[in-house]
C-alpha cells in the first residue's frame, strides 16, 4: 500500500528530533517525537512500512517482526487521524535513515489552539486588526 504525507491543509515542520503537524482543516496539531518522528520522516522520504521497520531493525538489532507490527499499527493510527493518506507515495529520498533507538510509537494530539488555527485572516479582521474577536461585555462596578 502506497502512503503519502501530502494531505490537504496539513503542514509539517521538523525541529531537531521532533515533528510538529498542524491540520488547518480541523484546527488540531500534533507532536511526534523520537521514533514516531522518524516514521513520519521515512514516509515523507517515500519509504514503505516494511522499509521503515527494516531500517529500524537493522540499526537497532531489534526483532523485525515486532517492529513491523508496531510501525504498521502507528501508521494505521496516523491514517485514522488524517495525518497521512493512501495514494501515490511521496518522492523517494535517498538520504533517509532512522536516527536514535526504536521506542514506543505515539503522537500527542492538541486542540487548544483550534480557534486560532481555524481563523481566516482575511475575513476575521476589522479596523482594530487581526484577529477580530467579539468584544466582551464590560461590567460596571457598583
Amino acid at each position: 500500500m502506497a502512503l503519502t504525507t501530502s494531505v490537504p491543509l496539513l503542514i509539517s515542520q521538523q525541529f531537531d528530533s521532533e515533528v510538529v503537524l498542524a491540520n488547518y482543516q480541523n484546527g488540531v496539531y500534533y507532536n511526534l517525537d523520537g521514533s514516531a518522528a522518524q516514521v513520519w520522516l521515512g514516509l515523507k522520504a517515500g519509504r514503505t512500512v516494511e522499509e521503515i521497520a527494516g531500517a529500524f531493525a537493522a540499526t537497532t538489532g531489534g526483532d523485525s517482526g515486532s517492529i513491523t507490527s508496531q510501525v504498521q499499527a502507528f501508521v494505521d493510527s496516523m491514517l485514522a487521524e488524517g495525518l497521512i493518506a493512501n495514494g501515490a507515495a511521496d518522492a523517494r529520498s535517498e538520504t533517509w535513515s532512522p536516527v536514535g533507538p526504536f521506542a514506543a510509537l505515539e503522537f500527542q494530539r492538541f486542540d487548544n489552539l483550534r480557534e486560532l488555527l481555524l481563523m481566516d485572516p482575511v475575513h476575521d479582521a476589522g479596523e482594530e486588526g487581526w484577529p477580530l474577536r467579539e468584544t466582551q461585555e464590560t461590567y460596571k462596578e457598583n
